[in-house]
């Protein structure tokens, strides 16, 4: 994917120079520079983000292998887990990121353009739409374009769904594709877009490599090319590897049920979905090697045109008026419960307390959560390849195109399929077709099944064998070979990003190198089908899930990135505003020993420079707001202890922490407003909650160095100092950063 656009984006100098400060070894060192030895290719690669991402990755292959059953076992325990605990934050964050870019899109920042002002579209609207068609199609839409709307319709036990026993079998089966609708529309294509946009803006307007590190750089500045942006492209590529083998599991399985289909001896198990994915990854792995670009641009075009094929097959065969109906139809309905949907989170049925028994508890996690998960989890690879193809456009228009191209195809291909399948679910059961005898009737010699009876793996094939047998056999086959390209794109791809964000953004990675994320690929998705076995699908979802969540804060935090890009542009940012006199990162800008007891100091102890830095701004003595704050730290640790007397003294803890936040971010808000400080209670809260260590420090160093300067210049304003000036009379650093840190 990421190969089938020319490098254009990647020319210049300052690029390159940007390119060159991620590398532990740098590529201007003469004697890196040396074609075919081991320097030259660390100089290409960022050894601590590759090593370290091996390691979480091979580690958790590791224990998939070597404890199958354990691992399944505690994968459906943390799905469970995250379910039940952030359900919230999944629905919530996906919605802020829509509401977010909708006021972008209606703002004046929406003209502007992701590259030069005068630039123009590096590709046509047709090129630019078909190639979107083509990231919005995967091998996940040929698993549950059938099987997700018959298991919303029949569910297979009571109160399966949200919907059980509401509404007629009419209302059900609409309800069936408005659900379908909910999870592959605008909320699965917002965090793409999101990301697709940031690296846009970074990329094509400040010249930075096409990586997520960069994506931070309006936020934290220069750190990006230290560990901080390390520790970013880790979460990258570890999230990355788990959205793409999440896919390529789904292939897999659909895949190893079209040979079923196709050859009876070719049975569906584990160990031929194990061989089929080691087929498919020695294939990738040789086009890795062969550099074959070309090819790969051409597959994936011919994938598109055997599924445009499958599909209108399809519409026209099937009952084509039905099938329009179906799409005007759902497309209201979506629209019209859009909002409802998307802030639905379960809340009662996860309690599983219903008097009446009516609930579906373990929905959330096996739908809803999943996709939110599998998405984010996989951002980067479509971000990327959407930023990589988005120069030239504005804001106004990349957003026309990534929220509605695909996703008015997606709606289209589910309504063709997806409605295809409920007519023939509906026809099997009024033809009397008992599952405990067979799952299909013969009618005028063709199968009708009963797809609720079947697997989900089986149910697309079993759709395309109602046209008869001779038609549905060639059907599968074509049916096949689009999944097998498009698992070998797939795989292609998967690695070219994985190999890119391990190099800091590189758009050539060494050849080394992407061999061996494609065959970490490859080990991953055996793994997850190992842990898994016949539960494969608990294994898919949970590891979704769980790339998706820490990544998702990530994403959060990109739209203040992209708000901050978009001012700067449009030159509604100060550059003479006022700002803390240190970042809020100082201790690792400046590291000294007496920066480190500081440190130690405002993690074991915050109330003592917190309060100092409130005795300041507030003109009064420290120790009073020292002992309040005191008391609230201290008295977390202590019911957070006593817990072992009586475990809701733990909750008691929580409750007093969140008052000693509280308290801290009051002090913060009145050192901003004292000093003139751009931000909001909003930035002040993220930063105390989740930085309450850095925060304080940062509070403390800028009273300090406010109260010195007042002392030696009453009526200079205010200097970006480090605290080392005041303390220590030691060296000082300058590091790039906004207001926001």
């Amino acid at each position: 994917m990421c190969e089938e656009v020319k490098h254009s984006c990647f020319k210049g100098s300052q690029y390159f120079a940007a390119l060159n400060r991620c590398c532990l070894i740098r590529t201007t060192w003469p004697w890196a520079k040396v074609e075919g030895n081991i320097l030259n290719i660390l100089a290409k690669v960022n050894p601590i983000v590759t090593i370290l991402s091996a390691v979480i990755i091979w580690g958790f292959v590791a224990w998939c292998v070597s404890d199958p059953d354990g691992a399944s076992f505690h994968m459906g325990k943390i799905k469970t887990w995250i379910t039940a605990t952030f359900t919230w934050f999944y629905v919530s964050s996906v919605n802020i990121l829509i509401i977010f870019l909708l006021y972008l899109y209606f703002s004046k920042y929406g003209d502007l353009k992701l590259g030069k002002d005068d630039e123009k579209p590096e590709f046509s609207d047709g090129s630019y739409f078909t190639m979107l068609f083509a990231a919005g199609i995967g091998i996940g839409l040929f698993y549950f374009s059938v099987s997700e709307p018959i298991s919303h319709y029949a569910p297979g036990k009571k109160y399966g769904n949200r919907y059980w026993g509401r509404y007629s079998d009419n209302q059900k089966a609409q309800d069936a594709m408005n659900l379908t609708f909910y999870h592959w529309g605008f909320h699965g294509w917002v965090v793409y877009s999101v990301t697709g946009l940031l690296m846009s803006i970074v990329t094509y307007r400040k010249g930075l490599p096409m990586t997520i590190r960069s994506c931070f750089y309006p936020l934290v500045g220069d750190r990006i090319f230290g560990y901080f942006g390390d520790m970013i492209d880790i979460f990258s590529v570890v999230s990355t590897m788990f959205g793409v083998c999440t896919s390529l599991g789904f292939g897999v399985m659909s895949l190893n049920a079209g040979l079923n289909r196709l050859n009876s001896n070719i049975s569906e198990s584990t160990t031929n979905q194990i061989i089929i994915i080691w087929g498919v990854t020695v294939v990738a792995t040789i086009s890795v090697v062969s550099g074959l670009k070309v090819g790969i641009r051409r597959l994936s075009e011919l994938c598109f045109c055997l599924g445009m094929f499958l599909m209108l097959f399809v519409f026209f065969h099937d009952d084509s008026w039905f099938l329009l109906n179906l799409y005007v139809q759902s497309l209201g309905y979506y629209l019209q419960s859009l909002v409802q949907l998307a802030f639905h989170t379960e809340a009662f049925a996860q309690l599983g307390n219903a008097p009446d028994g009516r609930e579906a508890q373990q929905w959330m996690d096996s739908w809803t959560i999943f996709y939110w998960g599998w998405w984010v989890a996989f951002c980067p690879f479509v971000g990327m390849f959407i930023a990589k193809i988005s120069r030239g456009r504005t804001i106004r228009n990349f957003l026309n195109a990534t929220l509605t191209a695909p996703v008015i195809y997606i709606f289209m291909w589910f309504c063709i399929f997806g409605g295809a399948g409920l007519k023939m679910e509906r026809d099997a059961i009024n033809a009397g077709v008992n599952c405990s005898v067979s799952p299909y009737v013969e009618v005028e010699g063709n199968k009708l099944y009963q797809l609720s009876c079947r697997k989900d793996t089986q149910q697309f094939f079993d759709l395309l064998e109602q046209y008869g047998d001779n038609l549905g056999y060639v059907l599968n086959v074509i049916t096949v070979i689009g999944i097998v390209l498009y698992f070998v794109t797939s795989s292609d791809s998967g690695s070219l990003v994985i190999d890119c964000l391990s190099a800091n953004g590189n758009p050539e990675p060494p050849v080394v190198q992407r061999i061996f994320w494609a065959l970490t690929e490859g080990a991953c998705a055996t793994a997850l089908l190992k842990a898994g076995g016949k539960a494969a699908l608990t294994a898919l979802q949970t590891v979704a899930i769980a790339a998706g969540l820490p990544y998702l804060a990530i994403l959060l935090f990109m739209c203040v990135s992209i708000w901050q890009c978009v001012k700067e542009e449009a030159g509604d940012i100060d550059p003479n505003a006022e700002t803390f006199a240190v970042s809020l990162f100082d201790v690792f800008d400046n590291p000294s020993i007496h920066g480190l007891e500081r440190f130690l100091v405002a993690v074991l102890a915050p109330w003592w420079p917190a309060g100092r830095a409130a005795g300041k701004v507030y003109n009064k003595s420290s120790w009073s707001y020292m002992l309040i704050m005191a008391v609230l730290f201290y008295g977390w640790i202590l019911f957070e202890i006593l817990q072992v007397v009586d475990s809701g003294l733990a909750y008691v803890g929580w409750a007093v922490l969140c008052g000693f936040f509280a308290y801290v971010v009051g002090i913060r808000s009145s050192i901003r407003e004292d000093g003139n400080i751009p931000g909001s209670l909003v930035s002040d809260s993220l930063m105390v909650m989740f930085l309450y260590f850095l925060a304080v420090d940062q509070m403390d160093k800028h009273m300090l160095i406010a109260e010195q300067q007042k002392k030696e210049d009453p009526d200079c304003p205010m200097e970006n100092k480090t605290a080392d000036i005041v303390m220590e009379n030691g060296d000082a650093k300058t590091f790039e950063s906004t207001t926001f840190v």
